[in-house]
């Protein structure tokens, strides 16, 4: 196992048992290490995110983004990502700022990350629309880990396919929104999501 998986486990150890600043700064010290890691981006995301710090959130859940499509643009696409992209139909593709954007199609765990950072923050969308707040709750009662999937769902009187539902059509779609308009596309050949998103 190397310094960094350690790192990271150690980082989710520390989310679990709340201790969200010292998990976040176990995340800052692995990015030290391997500073175009994307997975520390989504670990910094999800911390932010049990802070209350949207715009961190917002920023980390980017740059992982960013690192994704930057290295297929820088290195292009190898036999798996080929058959990805392929698959994906040809309206798609033609509207893509970039070749590596498809991405987006395919990391729709990061969209919905993204889009809960916005949406859950945002207390205009939860007054006018109750049913947000129930998923804001299951969400980050599972972000927390501190609960079963089933057993949450069962307090909001949801099931996995409501929540399945709710993910796909409404989460899932903003976050791909937001990235398509957030992500600072000019600047792909730069990996310094640092400098870029922060």
């Amino acid at each position: 196992m190397s310094n960094v998986e350690k790192m990271i486990n150690h980082a989710l150890e520390l989310r679990r048992a709340g201790q969200y600043d010292q998990a976040l700064n176990m995340y800052t010290a692995a990015i030290q290490v391997e500073p175009s890691n994307s997975n520390l981006y989504r670990g910094i995301g999800k911390i932010a995110y049990l802070m209350g710090e949207s715009k961190l959130a917002v920023s980390a859940y980017l740059a992982a983004l960013h690192i994704e499509i930057a290295k297929i643009e820088h290195f292009g696409l190898n036999e798996d990502t080929q058959k990805m992209y392929d698959q994906l139909p040809e309206a798609l593709t033609n509207d893509l700022p970039v070749k590596g954007a498809f991405i987006l199609y395919y990391d729709t765990n990061t969209l919905r990350h993204l889009a809960h950072a916005i949406a859950d923050f945002d207390e205009n969308a939860l007054s006018q629309e109750p049913e947000l707040v129930a998923y804001k709750e299951i969400y980050t009662a599972h972000l927390k880990g501190d609960q079963d999937l089933a057993e949450i769902l069962a307090i909001y009187n949801r099931d996995e396919d409501d929540y399945t539902h709710q993910e796909s059509t409404f989460y899932i779609q903003i976050g791909k929104e937001l990235a398509l308009a957030w992500i600072k596309w000019d600047h792909l050949a730069s990996l310094d999501v640092g400098h870029l998103y922060f």
